[in-house]
């Protein structure tokens, strides 16, 4: 019993840290907002897409991949057609409840929010918006992270079945992938303002979530205990902050001339190489610095961010949309301190009720016994004088039974 409740828990490092993408994700999407400048793509080359994809990747093992070992390659597809239906489900919801707030604040302020957040050719083609929407052939920049999660998960069952022949295969395919894509220039057509083609490409960008679950299945191992391997980490991260920081970049010629090449060659449509190893890194020495500590993250205050990793797809939509009403308070309320802690304050506590309301409804409680009433016991306690029972304590048995 002992064993199975250990293989049954959850992984906090997993659920901690897609939680946190969730919140970091809204921060970068909420315009106006001053905690965009400590989020980590402001230290470093990486920022939350790559966790993102990545822990999908490692999730997606965790939930599908046993199916596939368990049940055989049908049902696993099975699942994972399911998983993509849900997920192009949350995709129009989240598209369509963002076309209504734009279009409702400008109508409402007079201000063209629909141009802010590169609506206009839906609302100018409609007809033509709506059969790209439900095509994925219409896929803005905002709205752009479902259909590469969908795409890349509906990868898995042909990737499965490569393991079936030898492991090495996934990883080996995954990175030939990415570099047809990358040489060949595969991607799908986005057919957006300023975006013809998807900002993620699913061809590059299945590299960094196969990564991640090629690395949860075990197909590829990763020493933990490689001195070379941290501390070389740790220089990457080092030379990632020290071009991100305009006090060191602004001082030092050689280092400024690294971050004009660096910018000058970067491709986050098609996952720069530098970006993918810098995240790599980053997740590599935070893997090895908690090991043996990770109950940390099931501390009291870290505890409300693996709920959301937990319930992470509710909270990423969630996050979404108030990302564009935060951004909208700030436009019209000022971006000052109070307005800063309200919107911030407001936001964070939505997204924790949520994950715990969301985790509430998937407990299903209406399914639970309802708890029996228990009949109040009566205390008979015998008279002194003779150890009868008293007649007034009798009746009283008679008539609760």
């Amino acid at each position: 019993m002992e064993q199975a409740a250990a293989k049954a828990a959850r992984d906090p490092r997993l659920d901690f840290f897609r939680g946190s993408a969730m919140f970091i994700i809204f921060i970068a999407h909420c315009r106006g907002n001053f905690l965009w400048d400590y989020i980590p793509a402001r230290y470093g080359l990486s920022d939350a897409a790559e966790m993102f994809v990545f822990l999908s990747g490692m999730a997606a093992s965790i939930a599908f991949g046993g199916t596939f070992i368990r049940q055989g390659w049908l049902i696993g597809t099975a699942r994972i057609l399911y998983r993509c239906w849900q997920l192009f489900v949350a995709h129009l919801g989240l598209f369509f409840t963002g076309a209504m707030l734009v279009a409702a604040a400008t109508r409402w302020w007079d201000e063209d929010y629909i141009g802010a957040n590169d609506l206009q050719s839906f609302f100018r083609d409609p007809a033509a918006g709506l059969v790209g929407l439900f095509t994925l052939t219409y896929v803005p920049h905002y709205f752009d992270i479902l259909p590469l999660y969908m795409v890349v998960l509906a990868m898995v069952p042909g990737m499965m079945l490569l393991a079936r022949i030898n492991p090495a295969l996934v990883p080996a395919v995954s990175v030939t992938l990415y570099a047809a894509a990358v040489t060949w220039g595969w991607n799908f057509p986005a057919n957006a303002d300023e975006q013809p083609v998807w900002y993620f490409n699913p061809f590059a960008w299945q590299l960094i979530f196969f990564t991640g679950f090629a690395l949860r299945r075990g197909w590829v191992k990763v020493p933990l205990d490689s001195k070379p391997l941290f501390w070389g980490s740790v220089l990457v991260l080092l030379a990632g902050l020290s071009i991100s920081l305009p006090s060191v970049f602004g001082r030092v010629p050689a280092i400024e001339a690294l971050r004009l090449w660096i910018m000058a060659h970067s491709d986050k449509t098609n996952l720069d190489l530098l970006q993918y190893l810098h995240f790599l890194a980053s997740a590599y020495v935070i893997v090895v610095l908690l090991k043996g500590r990770e109950d940390i993250l099931l501390s009291a205050p870290l505890r409300p961010f693996v709920k959301c990793g937990q319930q992470a797809l509710s909270i990423f939509v969630s996050g979404m949309v108030l990302s564009f009403l935060g951004g909208m308070v700030f436009d019209h309320a000022g971006d000052g301190a109070a307005v800063q802690i309200a919107v911030n304050g407001a936001c964070f506590g939505t997204l924790f009720g949520i994950a715990y309301g969301v985790a509430w409804i998937k407990s299903t409680p209406w399914k639970r016994p309802p708890a029996r009433a228990v009949a109040p016991s009566v205390v008979v306690a015998p008279l002194e004088r003779d150890g009868d029972i008293a007649p007034a304590q009798v009746a009283a048995a008679k008539l609760l039974t």
